[in-house]
């Protein structure tokens, strides 16, 4: 099950206890997502959304063949190979023959690529500490708490989803 399928799946029976905390925390959240929003917004200028997505796939994934980022992308086999091609010219990634298949190809982040990363990162960490800094120390402290706890029940669904048919209890 992908990422996606495992965050966007819903359980059999309807209308949960949570529904409307979902709706009140969509709500809550709209300021995070703006800010990730205007940032992906100007590294889109520098790289690329696809580009982008791409990078972070790999290094996710580490050193990987075109077929396993496409997989990760779920974007075609020719696609990837040209987004890799463009990546590979303007030096974020290298490309090279796998060893195990002369007819494979393996991906790899350069340096330049880790940078575009680093930059995506640093960027919101920026932008985080500016609009933190008009809040109270309690409130900032709750926000972490909570950020961190969504964080860890986001990775936990999407890392170990549950099986279909299984009671995911």
């Amino acid at each position: 099950m992908s990422k996606k399928a495992a965050v966007t799946s819903k359980g059999a029976g309807g209308t949960t206890p949570g529904d409307d905390y979902g709706v009140e925390l969509e709500s809550a959240t709209r300021g995070l997502l703006a800010l990730n929003v205007v940032v992906l917004e100007q590294m889109e200028k520098r790289v690329g959304l696809a580009p982008l997505r791409a990078l972070q796939a790999l290094d996710r994934l580490g050193p990987c063949l075109v077929t396993e980022l496409g997989q990760a992308l779920e974007m075609v086999p020719s696609s990837t190979s040209r987004l890799s091609d463009r990546l590979a010219e303007a030096g974020l990634i290298t490309r090279r023959v796998a060893p195990h298949n002369r007819r494979a190809t393996v991906l790899e982040l350069t340096d330049a690529g880790r940078a575009v990363l680093d930059d995506l990162v640093q960027h919101r960490v920026d932008v985080f500490r500016h609009v933190s800094a008009t809040m109270s120390a309690s409130n900032r402290a709750a926000l972490l708490r909570g950020a961190a706890a969504f964080t860890a029940a986001y990775h936990q669904l999407v890392d170990h989803p549950a099986r279909e048919g299984s009671d995911s209890r």
